[in-house]
């Protein structure tokens, strides 16, 4: 899906101003004033447009449009443009910023060998559209024109989640528990077992319900991320929310990361507290197995042809895994 936004500026109207209070032989200008990569997600890239418009007139002008006429590697793509919104003061500068979204299931559908490539040659041509005053002497609009090229990444990812293991805590935090929610008289071994039982999968003997503590479970895996193209992903770190079967379990971030036969694997530890236990979670651990959410994002660095920063990648993955 291909979405362009336009975030409108600051809005003024047209008064009545005669011919001889313009300057004709001024013009407005525009101008793209910087074009980048914004972010990219397992789904599709975001490119960031930042027009500029100049006013000489002593009455606001107004965008007409912009219009996208986009192909990559020479074969054309898409051709779009954005909607009317932004109104330029009279004899100011203002900018907005466009993003066109391109989805990588449509990039890959047009590309040859797309699985084969690295990066893709993306070139986009602009024309910016300005209505004129209705005033003798000068035309209705004016355009101005601009071509624009960029190498954006090339990607086909996919997710796993492995190796998830849950820590129980010693008897001694238990206990400490245990005194916090006034419950003296429970045993913190025969606690310790009920959770060992809740987590190996089998029906426990109940001794307290598990959301009647504030005891936290110690919990780490891995999160592993390849790639079916040339591109490879070179990470910097990652902010996750992650979700067990509906429920929030850990949010966090980890920089540890490590790369082995062409995979990424992101490994994540932390710790949850049992009162994040629900129906939902207790089901994922009896069954052995559930369903996962990973929301985030990821500094991840291309090389210097494509962004000499590092790029946002932004998740919002789901799928099954093994506990």
């Amino acid at each position: 899906m291909k979405k362009l936004v336009l975030l409108p500026a600051l809005v003024l109207v047209f008064g009545g101003i005669s011919c001889q209070s313009l300057k004709l032989t001024q013009k407005p200008s525009a101008r793209i004033a910087s074009f980048d990569i914004e972010s990219i997600s397992m789904k599709d890239i975001t490119l960031l447009f930042d027009v500029e418009i100049s006013n000489p007139y002593p009455v606001s002008l107004k965008l007409d449009s912009v219009a996208f006429d986009v192909s990559l590697e020479k074969k054309p793509f898409l051709k779009t443009s954005a909607a009317k919104g932004l109104e330029v003061k009279s004899r100011g500068t203002a900018r907005t910023p466009l993003r066109l979204v391109m989805s990588y299931s449509d990039i890959a559908g047009i590309v040859k060998d797309y699985t084969k490539k690295d990066s893709l040659l993306c070139q986009v041509d602009t024309k910016i559209t300005i209505p004129l005053p209705k005033i003798p002497g000068l035309s209705d609009k004016v355009s101005f024109d601009y071509r624009l090229t960029k190498r954006i990444p090339v990607i086909r990812p996919s997710i796993k989640i492995t190796g998830f293991k849950v820590n129980l805590p010693s008897e001694k935090e238990i206990a400490l528990a245990l005194k916090e929610a006034g419950e003296k008289a429970v045993s913190p071994s025969k606690i310790r077992g009920m959770f060992s039982d809740i987590i190996s999968g089998k029906t426990p003997k109940k001794v307290i319900n598990p959301d009647d503590l504030d005891l936290k479970l110690s919990v780490m895996f891995n999160i592993e991320m390849k790639n079916d193209t040339e591109a490879e992903f070179n990470f910097k770190s990652l902010n996750y929310n992650f979700d067990v079967n509906g429920t929030k379990l850990i949010n966090g971030t980890t920089k540890e990361i490590s790369r082995k036969a062409g995979v990424s694997v992101l490994t994540v530890r932390s710790e949850f507290s049992t009162l994040s236990m629900t129906k939902s979670v207790l089901s994922a651990f009896k069954k052995g197995k559930g369903s996962y959410r990973l929301k985030g994002e990821s500094q991840v660095q291309f090389p210097a042809s494509i962004k000499k920063e590092p790029l946002k990648l932004l998740f919002n993955e789901s799928g099954d895994f093994n506990l």
